[in-house]
C-alpha cells in the first residue's frame, strides 16, 4: 500500500513538473502568434517602414486620407497582421489618417517578439509620429496603455482590453507558479495608473478570451472613460468580420473629439 501511494505522489509531481516545463517552454509561442497571420493585398494603404533605434526594421502600413485629418497610432493583438487593419478597417474611416507597424517578428517584421522590445519600439514610434490619437486592442491595449503612462497620449481608445497577461495566466493556469514562470507580463493594470489621457472602451457581448474578473479588473482602473459600448454578436476573434465594428470605432475615435 505504501509503495502504491509513494508511485502515485511521484506521478502527480512529475505530472506538475511536466506541465510547468511545458509552459515555460511554450510561452512565446502562445504569447505571440506569429504563425498563419493573415495575409494582406495592399491596395488602398501603403507600405511603411520603421528603423529601430537598435537597427531592427519594422514593416507596417498606412493610409492618408486628408493632409490635415488627425493621425491615429494602432497597436494590434498578438495574433494580428496590423496591415489587415488599415487596408480592411482604417480604409473606411476617412476622417482619420492611420499608421500602424508590426512587432517584431510579425509578417515581414524583423527581430523576435519580447515584452521588452515592443515596448521600447512603440515608445520609438510614438515619439517620431507624435499621433493625436492612439489605438490599442487586445495585446495591443496593454502596448498603448504603456505608451500612454511615459508619453503625453491625450486620447486613448481601448478595443478588447486586458488586464494583463500575467492575470489572465493565472486565471487560466490557477495550479502554476504563473507568476515565476511568465516572462512577458504586459501588466496594463500597473501601467493605468499614471495614464491622465481621455479614453474610449469598445467592448464585445461575446468576449471569449478575457477571463469576466480580468476584464472587470482593467475596466475598474481606468480614469477619464469617455465612451464605452459592447458590440452585439461578435467575440474577441472576430469583431473585424462585422460592418458594426467600423462603425463604433468611429463613434469612439469621434468622442474623444476636444
Amino acid at each position: 500500500m505504501k509503495n502504491i501511494v509513494l508511485r502515485m505522489l511521484l506521478f502527480i509531481i512529475l505530472l506538475y513538473a511536466g506541465a510547468t516545463y511545458m509552459l515555460y517552454s511554450t510561452q512565446d509561442s502562445k504569447i505571440f502568434v506569429t504563425s498563419h497571420l493573415e495575409k494582406c493585398n495592399l491596395t488602398k494603404a501603403k507600405e511603411i517602414s520603421f528603423k529601430t533605434t537598435d537597427g531592427i526594421t519594422l514593416k507596417g502600413a498606412a493610409i492618408t486620407h486628408s493632409k490635415n485629418a488627425p493621425l491615429v497610432l494602432y497597436f494590434g493583438g498578438n495574433a494580428e497582421n496590423v496591415e489587415c487593419f488599415v487596408e480592411n478597417v482604417a480604409s473606411k474611416i476617412p476622417e482619420y489618417n492611420f499608421i500602424a507597424f508590426n512587432y517584431p517578428g510579425y509578417d515581414k517584421s524583423q527581430g523576435k517578439p519580447t515584452q521588452e522590445r515592443i515596448l521600447k519600439y512603440a515608445l520609438e514610434i510614438y515619439k517620431k509620429y507624435n499621433p493625436d490619437i492612439v489605438i490599442g486592442r487586445s495585446l495591443g491595449s496593454a502596448v498603448a496603455i504603456y505608451v500612454a503612462s511615459k508619453e503625453p497620449v491625450k486620447k486613448l481608445v481601448l478595443i478588447t482590453p486586458i488586464d494583463s497577461i500575467l492575470n489572465i495566466a493565472k486565471s487560466k493556469f490557477p495550479y502554476l507558479p504563473i507568476s515565476l514562470l511568465l516572462k512577458h507580463k504586459f501588466e496594463a493594470d500597473k501601467w493605468i495608473e499614471n495614464v491622465n489621457a481621455n479614453v474610449a472602451l469598445i467592448l464585445v457581448e461575446n468576449e471569449n478570451i478575457v477571463p469576466k474578473k480580468n476584464l472587470e479588473n482593467i475596466l475598474s482602473k481606468i480614469k477619464n472613460i469617455k465612451f464605452k459600448k459592447e458590440i452585439k454578436d461578435v467575440n474577441h476573434n472576430n469583431l473585424y468580420n462585422s460592418p458594426k465594428t467600423i462603425e463604433v470605432l468611429k463613434e469612439a475615435v469621434d468622442s474623444l473629439k476636444i
